[in-house]
């Protein structure tokens, strides 16, 4: 969606809703990143090897290419990506050492 196609709210109320309903979009597809890193840690299965510097570079700028197109400030989005990522890596590395414990 295009700046130009994002609607104007005319309360609070219609704000908090659109926020909710984004969030429930984006559920899934945070649920779909999850089950990836299950299996970038099943694959991996060394803790050591959860952080894949290269990579966390090559995301974020893939993500503010992104932000770029959909007319969003890039580095608002490269933080949030890194924030995220950095969550994700923790969590990888966490069922990499419960595997490991086994």
């Amino acid at each position: 969606m295009s700046a130009r196609e994002r609607p104007t709210y005319a309360s609070m109320s219609e704000v908090r809703a659109a926020i909710d309903a984004i969030d429930e979009a984006l559920m899934p597809l945070i649920a779909a990143r999850a089950h990836c890193i299950a299996e970038a840690a099943r694959l991996k299965a060394d803790p050591e090897i959860a952080l894949v510097p290269w990579r966390v570079e090559e995301v974020a700028a893939h993500v503010r290419e992104l932000a770029q197109r959909h007319d969003v400030d890039p580095d608002l989005v490269e933080r949030l990506w890194r924030a995220m990522m950095a969550e994700f890596i923790s969590h990888e590395r966490r069922l990499m050492e419960q595997t490991a414990s086994r």
